[in-house]
């Protein structure tokens, strides 16, 4: 029993660091940008649906782009942007869209502001939508 003590110690002191450093590497999910095509071409052809169904009516597609989408939303995540139009529009129905539908609409909104397309569908999940970051072609072409 008293030599199986000690190893049982060194055993522990060897695996400690490798559990948190396997916590630490699997919590920090890498920061993609929205320049790393997030969406789908289909995405945001649904997207584009639902936007002239449900939102052209009080808004023009140019009220989403250029200089006045970057002042808002550059730099911010995914999710602030997904939470914002999830929870107050359409105006006089807040919410009543389903989270897929939002995603799609996010995803015509980055095609609307020259985002590259991607394979992949943007998900309907904040927390996944938090670890990619808003970057336009603009800020991207001013950091060269």
């Amino acid at each position: 029993m008293r030599q199986r003590l000690p190893l049982l110690i060194v055993v522990c002191l060897l695996i400690t660091p490798l559990i948190r450093l396997a916590g630490q590497v699997s919590s920090v999910p890498p920061k993609r940008s929205t320049q790393a095509g997030v969406y789908s071409a289909e995405q945001a052809a649904r997207g584009q649906d639902v936007y002239a169904g449900m939102c052209k009516s009080c808004h023009t597609a140019a009220s989403h782009t250029g200089i006045a989408f970057q002042k808002s939303w550059e730099g911010r995540p995914l999710s602030e942007l997904f939470g914002y139009i999830s929870t107050k529009m359409p105006k006089n129905e807040p919410g009543s869209l389903a989270a897929e539908e939002y995603a799609d609409v996010l995803a015509y909104l980055l095609k609307l502001n020259q985002m590259p397309v991607g394979t992949t569908e943007l998900p309907a999940d904040t927390t996944l939508l938090g670890t990619i970051r808003i970057e336009t072609a603009a800020h991207k072409s001013n950091h060269r």
